[in-house]
């Protein structure tokens, strides 16, 4: 699986629409609260890990959450399959320098255990495959020698289950991209990883979840 075939990639290939992905955390209210908790989520997280040479952001996206991760990384690698969001990434670092590349997030064009810190953040839920966001989370796994932060769309979250019984009451919302915590935790251990900590963005209002692995000794 490549990352071209996830549904909204194309929207961000082109120049317009990656240019409202850019903006959308800035004037939509809820979008800007959510901007603040997860940036407050992120900063805490990365608290654990220290600062660490090498760390990669994959999606990068237009660099929203950028500045948060290079505060603990010494060299910031950023990647994105969409050139137009890579372009505007580079041109909203301030304060640290990217070293950017376009790849897919499935075939990250690095050797096994090249970053001590991998963050992958709100890609999981656009994946439509199942295996495939399992097969997501294997391929950061593999390209970290130490830490792993993703997000995922928790399937046991409450605003899961509240759109699932929408759906069986005859609503029409699509069924969301989700894993739950079992898988995520059975994946990274088939890789010799822990669940070190793992916070949602909101018990009610949301079912992302953020959640650092760590590689065992």
């Amino acid at each position: 699986m490549r990352l071209e075939k996830i549904e909204y990639s194309e929207n961000r290939r082109k120049p317009e629409k990656a240019a409202s992905y850019e903006v959308k955390y800035e004037k939509q209210l809820h979008k800007r609260l959510s901007d603040r908790r997860e940036k407050s989520l992120l900063g805490s997280l990365l608290a654990r890990t220290g600062t660490s040479e090498r760390v990669l952001d994959v999606p990068c996206g237009a660099g929203r959450l950028s500045p948060v991760i290079a505060r603990h990384a010494r060299r910031l690698y950023e990647v994105d399959y969409s050139r137009e969001m890579l372009k505007l990434c580079r041109k909203n670092a301030v304060g640290y320098t990217p070293f950017a590349a376009a790849a897919s997030a499935f075939q990250l064009p690095f050797g096994d255990r090249t970053f001590d810190l991998v963050v992958s953040i709100r890609l999981s839920h656009h994946i439509p495959e199942h295996e495939a966001r399992k097969d997501h989370i294997r391929e950061l796994l593999r390209a970290s020698r130490r830490y792993v932060l993703l997000t995922f769309f928790g399937e046991e979250s409450l605003k899961n289950q509240l759109r699932n019984l929408y759906r069986r009451l005859g609503g029409k919302k699509r069924p969301k991209h989700t894993l739950s915590r079992v898988e995520v935790s059975q994946v990274a251990q088939a890789a010799g990883f822990r669940v070190v900590a793992s916070k949602s963005i909101s018990t009610v209002f949301s079912g992302h979840h953020f959640t650092l692995l760590e590689r065992g000794q």
